[in-house]
């Protein structure tokens, strides 16, 4: 990266007297991430993977993006002159943290980073969709999948790109509205980034032209459906890019199923719509694109596909995971296998529906008033009514499998566990469907009728893999679920181990692979303790630290299969021996000797501990009148608190949510932020990926530690394996996993340098059990006070 003796890096950008210092008149520099930003340039050049945890506060988005950018860009870095390093003065720069490129040479990033965070959750949403080989755009067959093009030349500078993947939307929407377009705006390079969306995301103007005429012949929509057609109708006259973010309210999910790109339903460039079609207009954006932000759900589903010869996204040269410590999580959601009968019912449903006299059949049946082609059609129709009773009676099957067993996790260790008519069902319609779209003409109708029966082959996969547990190192199992009201059965499988999958389909190919987050570590290594830094001289690690680093991030590196990679564990520029107290309760539950002192017979100690821990909340929320989250580990320990508090909570005027009251999360967190005394209890969702800066979060309750229960049967199976190699499943698995999502719990409270307040845990076994003191041991360095219940 050098001319004329002169080298542009990322110190130019994230320094002193660098670009983001000549912009941001309050900028401080930060040890931390010009340590995290050297690692990650490093790792970029030298074609190697890094784990790094870096704390909050560190700046870990501009930490990986400015050496990502730079990486990308090579091209332009290497021809760049030394006195256009600065092209303005601190004076002459646009102000504000989100300053958009108003430059000329900017407008292109400007036009292409707008307008498009309303419903990033769509992205997510269509990421989880079961993606076939056929549906591979042709560009991607002429190439290999990674850095590396046919023929085995290495990809240059310029053909470089890097995938960026996150877990939570609201990274997301941070790195593509915010982030990506201020550095856009500083940096004297050309570069694009790029938002991937699912296709489902987009319209597609064939199929929504079709629907028109369906619409028109009343053969496809009730009556609000009706409505709700004709305002996306006007929509579509005005959107840019004719995908969901461009559109609020959501449509509804019935109409927008009819009008999306579906996988398996493109004619590409034989489509009459393709100069104007939304997606491939996105796609060509992809291609260009240096940089791709994604979520870990789309990127795992690319993975899959590529396993299989296919792809969702064009080539890359690496990967950055912030958010890392999720990777296990969603590797196992997105590798394995998930069928229901809703799934069944849907399709079955828009092929054919005699009691509404609607569906792609019933619409053939009309136009083809008699002969052969119409008893093609009717034929299918009624394979389509023997699937559905068929799928009624194999899941009701499923159902009592289930209930015969109660107490059970679901888990299936057989085989083929109850009678399969479904299969048989789904084979016929398959091959009715074929000869129904082998019988038209009109290559749009047929392609309609090519994605079914793309989509009941995928069915009839997944069923048949699941009844003869077709992979091995998979755990099976079944689930109860609730949709509109009625009891579902879905049936589920999981790799037990993502690390085998993982190290081949990406660590093994991808040359670079960058783990980042703020909780990725089990133990916080001395060093860092000490000022709450990395402990490190600038140039590397002296062995001990080296090694005491590697043993903090064994357990993530085990779990997703990153054995090969340079380790750093970060410090936080926050000063936690002032900005925060550690609180814990001792004696809010009764051993047996206290119980006995007290009187209390063991049918009465429950509910004495309960009421002692309902005391304890009224008291730590009152200490910090209010300004808390109260984080649960169980729905119905948090509902039981809800109804024996709220009665208080409105008594002394707190603003109170609770997640058991069924409240969207994003609305929860808008609301309580918008309070100064605001109750917020919470589960799952609520210990990660929530931010909440400043006075209206002072005060998080722990509840319990959150360790993972054992009954859960890909949980289970987890825990099996372990045992079965000789190896401890509490001292392996479960203490490791409850230490992480304890951090990530307790790093809710403090997120600027100005947040002051308290972590209260009210779990006695911080002080009754010896693996109590490595939760601690993980926490930074700060002021710990106890209070004594008993």
């Amino acid at each position: 990266m050098t001319r004329q003796g002169a080298t542009f890096t990322f110190r130019d950008v994230l320094g002193d007297g660098g670009l983001i210092a000549r912009r941001r008149g309050d900028y401080e520099r930060r040890a931390e991430q010009l340590e995290m930003a050297a690692e990650v340039d490093a790792a970029l050049r030298e074609r190697r993977h890094l784990t790094v945890e870096a704390g909050t506060g560190v700046g870990k988005s501009f930490a990986y993006l400015v050496p990502a950018i730079l990486f990308a860009v090579e091209d332009q870095v290497r021809d760049y002159r030394p006195d256009e390093a600065f092209p303005w003065g601190p004076d002459e720069a646009p102000s504000g943290e989100g300053a958009s490129p108003d430059s000329p040479k900017k407008t292109g990033e400007k036009a292409a980073l707008q307008g498009l965070s309303e419903r990033i959750e769509a992205a997510k949403a269509a990421a989880s969709e079961i993606l076939q080989p056929q549906n591979v755009a042709d560009a991607s067959k002429s190439r290999s999948a990674f850095g590396v093009l046919e023929g085995g030349a290495e990809s240059t500078a310029e053909t470089r790109r890097v995938v960026v993947s996150t877990h939570t939307i609201g990274l997301q929407e941070q790195l593509f509205e915010k982030d990506a377009p201020f550095l856009s705006s500083i940096l004297p390079f050309e570069f694009s980034v790029a938002l991937v969306k699912g296709r489902s995301n987009y319209l597609c103007r064939r199929r929504f032209a079709s629907a028109a005429k369906s619409a028109a012949g009343g053969t496809l929509f009730e009556t609000e459906e009706q409505k709700e057609f004709e305002r996306l109708k006007k929509w579509l006259e005005t959107t840019l890019d004719g995908s969901l973010s461009d559109l609020s309210p959501a449509p509804k999910p019935e109409v927008w199923n009819e009008i999306c790109c579906e996988q398996g339903n493109c004619l590409g460039r034989k489509c009459p719509f393709f100069e104007r079609c939304f997606y491939a207009k996105a796609r060509r954006r992809l291609d260009s694109a240096k940089i791709l932000i994604v979520n870990h759900a789309l990127l795992f589903s690319d993975l899959a596909i590529r396993n299989i010869g296919g792809s969702i996204l064009p080539r890359y040269d690496a990967v950055v995971f912030d958010e890392a410590h999720t990777m296990e999580q969603v590797a196992a959601e997105h590798l394995g296998v998930e069928l229901s009968q809703y799934q069944i019912d849907y399709l079955l449903n828009r092929l054919y529906n005699d009691r509404a006299n609607r569906g792609l059949l019933v619409e053939e049946m009309a136009r083809v008033p008699f002969g052969a082609d119409k008893e093609t059609f009717e034929r299918a129709a009624r394979w389509v009514d023997d699937c559905r009773f068929r799928a009624e009676e194999f899941f009701a099957s499923l159902a009592d499998w289930l209930e015969a067993r109660p107490g059970s996790s679901g888990r299936v260790f057989e085989r083929r566990i109850v009678k399969n008519g479904l299969s048989e069902g789904l084979a016929r319609l398959r091959d009715a469907l074929r000869n129904a779209s082998d019988s038209l003409e009109d290559p749009a109708r047929r392609q309609e009728y090519v994605a079914a029966r793309t989509r009941v082959e995928t069915f009839l996969s997944a069923l048949e893999n699941w009844l003869g547990q077709g992979e091995d190192g998979f755990v099976y199992w079944l689930e109860k679920s609730r949709f509109r009201g009625r009891l579902k059965i879905v049936m589920k499988a999981a790799p037990i181990d993502v690390a085998p999958i993982l190290r081949k389909t990406l660590f093994n190919v991808v040359p670079t692979v960058v783990a980042a987050s703020a909780t990725l570590t089990t133990a916080t290594p001395k060093s860092r303790k000490k000022g709450n830094k990395s402990g490190t001289d600038g140039g590397g690690l002296d062995a001990a630290t080296a090694e005491e680093t590697r043993r903090a991030f064994a357990f993530f590196r085990s779990r997703v299969g990153l054995s090969d990679a340079r380790a750093r564990a970060l410090g936080s520029p926050f000063d936690y021996r002032r900005q925060m107290t550690l609180v814990l309760a001792r004696g809010l539950e009764l051993d047996d000797a206290a119980a006995r002192r007290r009187g209390i017979g063991d049918g009465e100690r429950a509910s004495f501990d309960e009421r002692r821990f309902y005391a304890a909340l009224r008291e730590y929320i009152a200490e910090t009148d209010g300004g808390a989250f109260v984080l649960f580990t169980s729905n119905e320990r948090m509902r039981r608190a809800t109804e024996a508090l709220f009665p208080w909570f409105a008594e002394n005027e707190y603003p109170f949510f609770s997640q058991s009251e069924g409240l969207p999360r994003q609305k929860m967190v808008r609301a309580f932020k918008e309070t100064n005394r605001g109750v917020l209890f919470g589960v799952d969702s609520f210990w990660q990926g929530v931010d909440v800066p400043g006075a209206a979060l002072r005060n998080v309750i722990i509840t319990k530690f959150p360790f993972l229960a054992p009954e859960q049967p890909l949980v289970e199976a987890r825990l099996e394996a372990i045992e079965a190699r000789g190896g401890s499943s509490f001292r392996d698995y479960l203490l490791p996993t409850a230490i992480l999502k304890f951090k990530q719990g307790v790093g809710r409270l403090i997120r600027t340098k100005s947040d002051v307040g308290q972590v209260v845990v009210l779990d006695s076994r911080v002080h009754t059990k010896s693996y109590g003191r490595e939760f601690l041991r993980a926490l930074p360095d700060c002021k710990i006070r106890i209070d004594d219940f008993s």
